[in-house]
C-alpha cells in the first residue's frame, strides 16, 4: 500500500533517471567529447553499448568510492578509446551541476509532502560526488537525507539500502515508498525491504502525478 504523506512516512527517491536527468542526452555528450579528443563515435553506437556495459561493469564500483575503474571500462567500451584525458573529461563533466537538470515538479512535490510531515530521502547508486552535486543543484533544500551507495558500501537492489534510508529518518519501511526508474534496483529492492515501490515513468509519469498519489 502506498503511504499517504503525513508524519512517520517517507518518500525515497532514486537520483539518476528519476530526480535528476542529463541536460544533454548521454550519447551526444560522449560523442562530442570523444571527437574533442581525436576519435569518432556516433551517439547511436554509444546508446547501443551504454546500458549493457553499465550493468556488466557494475562490480567494479564496489571497492572504489570514486568509481574510476568502473568509468574507465564504460568509457572505453562506449567510445573505443582508452585515452585517460577523455576519461577525465567525461568524469569531470558529470560532476558539474550544468550537466544535469532536476526533474520538473520535483521540488514542488517534495516541499508539499514535507509540509505534511513526510520525510524525503535520496537513495542512489552513485559515487562519492553525489552530495556536492546535489548541493550545487540546490536539491538539499527540499530533502531530508541522502544515502549514497559508495558511502554505504552497498548498492541497490540490496534491501539494506532501503532499510538504512528509512532508519536515517526514523520511519518504518512499511510506511515508506520508493520511486525509481529501474525495475530491479528500485522496485524489487524496495519491496524486498518492506517498502512500497513505484516505477517512475510507468506507475507515475512525473512528479505531478506522484504528488497526486501521495496527497489524494
Amino acid at each position: 500500500m502506498i503511504p499517504i504523506a503525513g508524519p512517520d512516512t517517507a518518500l525515497l527517491l532514486d537520483a539518476a533517471g528519476t530526480l535528476l536527468h542529463p541536460a544533454v542526452p548521454v550519447p551526444e555528450t560522449y560523442a562530442r567529447l570523444t571527437a574533442e579528443h581525436g576519435r569518432e563515435v556516433t551517439p547511436t553506437v554509444v546508446s547501443e553499448r551504454f546500458g549493457e556495459i553499465m550493468k556488466r561493469a557494475a562490480p567494479l564500483r564496489r571497492d572504489a568510492p570514486d568509481w574510476r575503474p568502473f568509468w574507465r571500462v564504460v568509457v572505453a567500451h562506449c567510445t573505443g578509446s582508452d585515452d585517460p584525458a577523455l576519461l577525465d573529461a567525461l568524469i569531470d563533466h558529470y560532476r558539474q551541476a550544468e550537466a544535469w537538470t532536476v526533474a520538473a515538479g520535483a521540488a514542488v512535490c517534495c516541499e508539499r509532502v514535507r509540509a505534511r510531515g513526510m520525510k524525503v530521502v535520496v537513495v542512489s547508486n552513485w559515487d562519492i560526488h553525489l552530495r556536492p552535486l546535489l548541493t550545487s543543484l540546490e536539491v538539499h533544500a527540499f530533502i531530508d537525507a541522502i544515502l549514497v551507495s559508495a558511502e554505504e558500501r552497498l548498492e541497490k537492489p540490496d534491501p539494506r539500502m532501503f532499510s538504512r534510508a528509512c532508519a536515517r529518518v526514523g520511519v518504518a519501511p512499511g510506511a515508506a515508498v520508493h520511486v525509481g526508474d529501474d525495475p530491479d534496483d528500485d522496485v524489487a529492492g524496495a519491496e524486498a525491504a518492506g517498502c512500497a515501490a513505484l516505477l517512475f515513468g510507468r506507475d507515475v509519469a512525473d512528479f505531478g502525478e506522484l504528488a497526486r498519489v501521495l496527497m489524494p
